[in-house]
């Protein structure tokens, strides 16, 4: 069939769509996608277990959930030892929840730390129980400000292999891709924060030498790990996390009970599912050569070519769920349109960044995404609504920017 691969991927669109409404497990949903697609793909069954092997002993699969094995520890940990209590009364006593509360995910958010939604949730959490913030409303605030820099940092690594690929400057993406950060903050101030509606709490401390003091002595865990990632940048990122356990566990002077409280093995065995089933999807997609079979059957349909620069990368976004997958599969393939004669064409690049962008904000297979909803217990549907105006006004906003750049 000459656009098999079009249908199956609208099949697949509708196939998670209807999981997630059914509140099915999303682990499961997405393990089940991954075997549709190697069954649509024609993999032979011998191959199909080399792959299951191989997404399980892969670098990046072990390191993944390594990292979130210890980050969900070092979240439970930062609660028994009292560390998420100070901090939040250190905030309260500054600043009012609509500005600490999405100042936690920002924070957070400033380095490409895998798992880093499981830090801020607790963050949030904790700050969220002076207002009257739903379970998906915490949800969303947590993931939509954490990811407010990624678009524009060279700390991520999914940005340099863009700046990479295009073989340009750090400067030259940032100047084209701005307003998707822009977007991202201006969004969340006019449909998020205006949820935040305080009960009642007390501002004591004005900004001061002595305060700032306070308030590194307080992030202090927080800021070792970010110094850790900072300074060993080839670092394995478990590593940065385990050493930022065992400085609470040093300098919080945490006892053994409250270290064998932080012990959430349940919750730990679902993620690494939900990591694994992300994984194998991503392999059997890149294996399968399933991208550059879709880049054909779109040319085919002589759609017009912006279509093209949105739709491949978002597709291959939603079915993979990681940004450095969907820029290093789709932008490869785009080139002739991002960059013309050796220039770069920023309304182009514009616009398949967003669709990268987009189905990371919008797929359940975005890791982020799921373990923030999991971690507040937020229904999907419900989180999907509210998702919707935020969402809407990003692309608003990047749409004028392109017809600017033309």
């Amino acid at each position: 069939m000459k656009m098999a691969h079009l249908i199956f991927l609208i099949v697949a669109l509708f196939l998670i769509g209807g999981f997630v409404f059914m509140k099915f497990n999303i682990a499961l949903s997405i393990f089940i996608l991954a075997i549709l697609t190697g069954i649509f793909k024609r993999i032979p069954l011998g191959e199909f277990f080399l792959l299951f092997y191989k997404t399980l002993t892969h670098f990046d699969t072990i390191n993944m959930i390594l990292v979130i094995i210890i980050v969900t520890y070092l979240a439970e940990l930062l609660k028994v030892s009292g560390f998420l209590d100070d901090v939040t009364n250190l905030f309260k006593s500054i600043f009012p929840p609509r500005v600490y509360l999405p100042a936690f995910s920002m924070i957070i958010g400033l380095l490409p730390m895998p798992g880093g939604a499981l830090v801020s949730a607790p963050m949030v959490e904790e700050g969220a129980t002076y207002t009257d913030l739903k379970e998906e409303e915490k949800a969303l605030l947590n993931f939509w400000f954490r990811h407010v820099w990624e678009p524009i940092s060279p700390l991520y690594p999914e940005f340099l292999l863009g700046v990479s690929i295009l073989g340009t400057t750090i400067g030259k993406v940032i100047s084209i891709q701005w307003p998707v950060t822009f977007g991202m903050f201006l969004s969340g101030v006019i449909f998020i924060l205006p949820k935040i509606n305080s009960k009642e709490y007390e501002m004591k401390e004005k900004l001061s030498f002595l305060v700032l003091w306070k308030s590194i002595k307080t992030l202090s865990p927080i800021l070792f790990i970010f110094a850790i990632l900072l300074t060993f940048k080839h670092l394995p990122s478990f590593v940065a996390m385990l050493s930022g356990v065992i400085y609470i566990i040093i300098f919080k002077k945490v006892t053994i009970s409250n270290l064998l409280a932080s012990s959430k093995w349940k919750k730990i065995l679902e993620y690494a599912f939900l990591i694994y089933a992300i994984f194998l999807l991503r392999e059997i997609i890149s294996s399968t050569q399933f991208a550059s079979h879709l880049y054909t059957e779109l040319k085919a349909l002589s759609i017009p070519y912006f279509l093209i620069l949105f739709l491949l990368p978002f597709s291959i976004g939603f079915l993979a769920g990681i940004s450095s997958a969907s820029i290093g599969i789709a932008y490869p393939l785009l080139m002739p349109l991002l960059k013309e004669n050796g220039v770069i064409n920023g309304a182009n690049l514009l616009i398949a960044y967003m669709g990268v962008w987009t189905a990371l904000l919008f797929t359940p297979t975005h890791l982020c995404l799921s373990l923030s909803v999991d971690y507040f217990k937020a229904k999907f549907p419900d989180f999907y609504r509210l998702l919707l105006l935020p969402y809407i006004l990003l692309l608003l906003v990047n749409l004028m920017w392109v017809l600017v750049l033309r």
